[in-house]
């Protein structure tokens, strides 16, 4: 009779990224103003951005946490927070990204996914088809509202 725990361990090794992983995914170009980076942060309410090079494919990753330790924003008078578009565009982003990212393809596990995700503290993985373009990206929260459900 199998235990609880290894039903758990097989329900994660029979479920695939494809059917957890959030679409459509959020990306930046490599070559574009560092501003957008924050801009996109904040409009898509995303904590992670999965950086792109001319043709689409995926070369780096950068995360709200980045940013704020690339440039804290400035608290304004009413309470909302402030960044300086001149300063963030003072970075190059390609400069400044975590280059040649983790990925997983969608008919990867979503064990493989976790147990990446637990080893390495990973807070993301984009998820990327044949030719390394993006088709979702897999979050902590993504699993854990997957999971809950």
């Amino acid at each position: 009779m199998p235990t609880k725990k290894a039903d758990i361990k097989q329900f994660l090794m029979d479920t695939k990224v494809r059917e957890v992983m959030a679409t459509p995914v959020i990306t930046v170009k490599e070559d574009d103003d560092f501003a957008l980076v924050q801009e996109k942060i904040a409009l898509y309410d995303v904590r992670h951005l999965p950086v792109v090079n001319e043709t689409g494919c995926v070369v780096g990753l950068i995360s709200q946490r980045d940013l704020y330790q690339i440039h804290s924003p400035r608290r304004l008078e009413d309470g909302s927070w402030y960044y300086d578009k001149e300063a963030l565009n003072g970075f190059i982003l390609k400069n400044v990204m975590l280059s040649k990212p983790f990925t997983l393809k969608p008919s990867n596990s979503l064990f493989e996914a976790i147990e990446a995700t637990v080893r390495f503290k990973f807070g993301c993985i984009p998820i990327v088809d044949d030719y390394k373009k993006p088709c979702g990206i897999l979050t902590r929260d993504t699993i854990l509202k997957f999971l809950i459900t």
